[in-house]
C-alpha cells in the first residue's frame, strides 16, 4: 500500500518500509561489465525480464567480439536480443555517445578500481554506478552501501552503490533487529557454509568438482576473511558501537547458496518468543526477508533462484544468548539479485520489479 507525498515539487508514493519512490520511474540502458562472470550472467538474465531496463553493453574481456548469444546460452529472442559482446574500455565512447547511462560492475575485487583508473570516464560519464565488488563498500568515492534492509533511505538519491558482499548480507540480516534494539554486547561468532559459485567463475583446483564433492573445507576463517571488516562496519552502523567478529566460512560441495549462524552474548535476558516477536515486526514490511515460524531453520535450496534471505532466531541460555540464522541464494540476494533491487530504487522502480522472491527448490 502507498500514499501519496509532494518532495520538492515532484509527486512520490511512500512505499515499501517508507522509501520514497518516484510515480514515474526513469528507464535506463545498462552497460554490465564482467558479463561473463556468474554474477553477472545472473543479472543480465534479471534485466532481460525488466520492462525499464535496456542491456545497451555486455562487456567481457575474455570473450569481446563474441556474439551475445554465445555467452548466454538460453537468453534473448522475444524481441530482447543481446548485444554482441565488448571489452570494458569500450564502453566509455558508449557512455560518451549516450548509447548507455548505467554501469554495473561485475568484476572481481579489485578490478573495477583498477579499469577506472585506466579509464575513469566509465564512472565520471555515468548517471549511476552499481558496484559489486568489495572496492567501495567503505564508503569511499562518495558510494553508498547498497543493503535496502537497512540503508532504504540513501539509496532512492544515490548515484554509486556498493553493493555489498554475500556473506555480509546474510549475517546483517541475521541480527539486524537485534542490533538495532541494542540487545547485542560482545564478540558476534559467525559459521557459514557456501556453494562454490561465491569462488566466481574462473578455474581453479580447489572448487573443481572432483576437489569439492564429498568433502568440506573451511578457509580464511578467524578475522582474516576481508567479508569479516564488512560485517564488523555493518554491526557498527546498527548498533552505533565496535563489534568484533569470528568468522568461520566453509566451502561445501553446492554450486550455490549461503546458509549462515551467528551467536552472540546478550546485554539483558530476551525470551525465544521476545526474539521472535521483534524479528517479525521489523521485517513485516519486507519483501525479500522472511522470518520462519519457531522451530523451523532456514535451507539453502528454499531460497535457490530467489532474492530473498529466510531467517529464524532463537535465544539460548536463559535468554543470554542469541542464536540466528539465514538462507541466501550467493548469486541473487547475495550478488546480482541485490544489484537489481538497488537498481529498482534508484530508478523508482519498486523494488521488486523483475525480481523472484520465490524459490526453485529441486
Amino acid at each position: 500500500m502507498t500514499t501519496a507525498a509532494n518532495l520538492g515539487g515532484e509527486e512520490y508514493s511512500i512505499g515499501l518500509a517508507g522509501a520514497a519512490v518516484a510515480t514515474t520511474p526513469l528507464a535506463a540502458r545498462v552497460a554490465v561489465l564482467g558479463a561473463s562472470g556468474y554474477s553477472g550472467l545472473e543479472f543480465v538474465r534479471l534485466a532481460l525480464g525488466h520492462p525499464g531496463l535496456t542491456l545497451a553493453a555486455v562487456a567481457s574481456r575474455q570473450h569481446a567480439g563474441r556474439p551475445g548469444a554465445d555467452l548466454f546460452p538460453g537468453l534473448g529472442g522475444h524481441g530482447r536480443d543481446l548485444p554482441s559482446v565488448v571489452s570494458p574500455e569500450s564502453v566509455a565512447a558508449r557512455l560518451a555517445a549516450g548509447e548507455a547511462d548505467t554501469v554495473v560492475a561485475c568484476l572481481p575485487h579489485g578490478a573495477w578500481g583498477a579499469l577506472l583508473r585506466a579509464e575513469p570516464r566509465l564512472e565520471t560519464l555515468a548517471a549511476r554506478v552499481l558496484d559489486l565488488s568489495a572496492d567501495h563498500r567503505d564508503g569511499s568515492r562518495g558510494y553508498a552501501y547498497g543493503l535496502p534492509e537497512a540503508s532504504r533511505a540513501g539509496l532512492a538519491e544515490a548515484t554509486r552503490v556498493a553493493n555489498p558482499g554475500c556473506y555480509p548480507t546474510a549475517a546483517t540480516l541475521a541480527l539486524l533487529p537485534a542490533l538495532a534494539s541494542r540487545w547485542i554486547r560482545g564478540p558476534v561468532f559467525v559459521g557459514a557454509l557456501s556453494g562454490a559459485s561465491g569462488a566466481g567463475r574462473g578455474a581453479a583446483l580447489r572448487t573443481s568438482f572432483v576437489e569439492l564433492d564429498g568433502g568440506a573445507v573451511l578457509y580464511r576463517a578467524g578475522s582474516e576473511h576481508p567479508h569479516a571488516k564488512e560485517m564488523e562496519r555493518n554491526f557498527a552502523r546498527l548498533a552505533e558501537g565496535p563489534f568484533p567478529v569470528s568468522f568461520a566460512p566453509q566451502l561445501v560441495p553446492m554450486a550455490r547458496g549461503i546458509l549462515l549462524t551467528a551467536h552472540a552474548r546478550l546485554s539483558h535476558p530476551v525470551s525465544p518468543g521476545e526474539a521472535h516477536l521483534a524479528y517479525c515486526e521489523r521485517y513485516a514490511d519486507e519483501p525479500f526477508v522472511k522470518v520462519l515460524d519457531p522451530g523451523a531453520w532456514p535451507e539453502t535450496r528454499a531460497v535457490r533462484g530467489s532474492n530473498r534471505c529466510d531467517v529464524a532466531v532463537t535465544t539460548l541460555h536463559g535468554g543470554e544468548t542469541l542464536l540466528a540464522a539465514a538462507a541466501i541464494d550467493n548469486l541473487m540476494k547475495g550478488a546480482a539479485g541485490q544489484a537489481l533491487q538497488n537498481l529498482n530504487l534508484m530508478l523508482g522502480w519498486p523494488e521488486t520489479t523483475a525480481l523472484p522472491v520465490h524459490g526453485m527448490p529441486w
